[in-house]
């Protein structure tokens, strides 16, 4: 599930593209942001299902080595705690889960790369969470669930293969990455063995609110920007404003539409999530000046009574 500083990233990079590309079709850049926040989800999604992928190429080895003419006793007896995994068999038997992976044709990815599965399952089998998981007799759904949520986190999405393999298969999913694999962290810490999967897969926004706040946020701040750009020349005095750069520019101009245009979010909140977009996407001192520059803002249009908040959803 997206979260609105995920979303307000994202029409962050929207707005940069259209300036940049001097492309300024508003409709073309809203349905581009819708397609980029899907691709998230998506890239969660098969993220999630690579799990499942290592599972099954476990299960058919297993399978493979039993009918050779000449066994090892490791072929004869196999260890099979990793594909009697609990938390791995409800991911593989969600039948939610599945059809969002067919919806979205991501249901054959990892068939088709049983190369990319066989480097996880070596690299897996390799490490030290592996052998003391399998020295560990019985399958107890909680160290099940701890040691995917360890293998997840340690192994799969810190490597770089995968990032490759996933930047060359959708180029925006190289900057996506991090948000899908939290949002994996989130979904495994949350299933229980006792509920239902189908509970535990978050939908891709929270509510209809969030479905609409990137598509408003853009609308708002693209229509305003002349507006939004001089409030911000009024409080940069000091600096020349065409060398502030464009990152800064419309992250201070998104929160201004925020400030002016979403009553229910409040100004301390917008300003913090900017300052935090500010420390991932924009330079290093960049969080301080957007910070100092918003709090002038915000100050002198509440003096002036433009600032009509009402602070009924507790959304930010």
């Amino acid at each position: 599930m997206l979260n609105r500083r995920n979303i307000r990233a994202k029409v962050m990079q929207e707005f940069y593209s259209m300036e940049q590309s001097k492309d300024y079709d508003l409709q073309k850049s809203l349905k581009r942001l819708n397609e980029n926040l899907v691709n998230i989800y998506k890239l969660y999604l098969l993220l999630l299902d690579l799990l499942v992928a290592i599972k099954k190429y476990e299960a058919d080895l297993i399978e493979r080595r039993k009918k050779k003419y000449f066994k090892t006793e490791e072929d004869l007896h196999p260890n099979t705690k990793l594909i009697r995994n609990k938390l791995l068999e409800k991911l593989e038997n969600n039948v939610h889960f599945r059809n969002l992976l067919s919806a979205y044709k991501l249901d054959k990815i990892w068939e088709n790369e049983p190369e990319l599965v066989r480097y996880f399952l070596d690299k897996i089998k390799q490490s030290s969470f592996y052998k003391e998981y399998t020295t560990t007799p019985g399958n107890k759904f909680a160290e099940d669930k701890k040691f995917i949520m360890d293998i997840y986190k340690n192994i799969i999405a810190p490597d770089e293969k995968l990032h490759q393999f996933l930047e060359d298969w959708e180029i925006n999913w190289a900057d996506d990455v991090a948000i899908a694999n939290t949002m994996v962290m989130k979904t495994l810490d949350r299933i229980k063995e006792d509920k239902s999967m189908y509970d535990e897969m978050p939908p891709l926004y929270k509510d209809e609110g969030d479905k609409e706040f990137g598509k408003e946020l853009l609308l708002r701040a693209w229509q305003n920007k002349s507006y939004l750009y001089d409030l911000i020349k009024g409080k940069t005095i000091n600096w020349d404003f065409d060398r502030i750069s464009n990152i800064d520019k419309i992250l201070m101009a998104l929160a201004l539409a925020e400030f002016l245009y979403f009553p229910t979010i409040p100004e301390m909140a917008t300003i913090n999530e900017y300052v935090e977009i500010a420390k991932e996407f924009s330079t290093p001192k960049s969080n301080t000046f957007i910070n100092g520059i918003l709090d002038k803002l915000y100050k002198e249009l509440s003096e002036k009574g433009l600032l009509n908040k009402v602070y009924k959803s507790k959304n930010n």
